[in-house]
């Protein structure tokens, strides 16, 4: 998603770090220092919308150099147990990370590494004294990046992170197409904690065409495999929406 915007087709992002200073290179139209970004996720007895930024500290996205990157989420869930009367159990979440990242560019990809402060609440109605994830806890955020160039006739990432506040893991892995800006392709993501896991499986587009620059929208859908209390065998949908100045 950051080199994306970093540049428009041609520039910086296509070359390797050494290449960057010939007076040759072809330059950018427009620098971009920061990301904003939104989205939504669906399942079944799941939902969650979240809000981020992203702001390179050199106000380049396109080069190496240290980043700042927060996101914050909301969403609320439910699931059955015999742990509580009635046995059900409705949740809210909440949760907000603050990491600080280095990316580098190689040939062929970049890759991206961060850390930071985890945070994560759930509030549980009617209160699950078994469920480890109820109430706020803090903790170290982890996330790693590995991502092919926006410009790329192929199109290939590996997202992964964890956060220590409630032990969550999560990992995705994208590979495509780019279809003249729009990039289809197969997907699969893992997530989960100590209480419960899921699996997915499906489909990606990305419309990142350069005459919508700086504006990316990216949406997924397919197959979603969890405990069967929280949701079992369903759909799943995502949709997000990045500007980039």
């Amino acid at each position: 998603m950051l080199c994306a915007f970093a540049i428009l087709i041609g520039g910086p992002c296509a070359a390797n770090a050494t290449d960057l200073t010939e007076p040759d290179l072809v330059q950018p139209v427009k620098i971009y220092s920061t990301i904003v970004f939104t989205g939504i996720d669906a399942r079944e007895q799941s939902y969650y919308g979240y809000v981020g930024a992203i702001h390179a500290f050199n106000r380049n996205l396109g080069f190496n150099g240290f980043m700042l990157k927060t996101l914050g989420y909301y969403g609320e869930y439910d699931y059955t147990t015999n742990a509580v009367a009635g046995g059900k159990v409705d949740a809210e979440f909440r949760a907000f990370d603050a990491a600080l990242g280095y990316q580098r560019y190689f040939e062929g990809f970049v890759g991206r590494a961060y850390v930071g402060v985890d945070y994560e609440n759930h509030d549980l109605s009617p209160n699950n004294p078994v469920d480890s994830n109820q109430g706020g806890d803090f903790g170290i955020k982890l996330r790693g990046e590995l991502e092919t160039f926006y410009n790329s006739p192929f199109y290939a990432s590996l997202l992964t992170s964890y956060g220590s506040a409630k032990e969550r893991y999560w990992a995705r892995g994208r590979v495509g197409y780019n279809f003249d800006g729009i990039i289809l392709g197969p997907e699969g993501l893992l997530t989960g904690n100590p209480e419960t896991d899921e699996q997915r499986i499906g489909v990606f587009a990305t419309l990142r065409h350069p005459d919508l620059v700086p504006v990316e929208v990216s949406a997924s859908g397919g197959y979603s495999d969890t405990d069967n209390n929280r949701g079992g065998e369903s759909i799943y949908g995502t949709l997000e929406i990045s500007l980039a100045f």
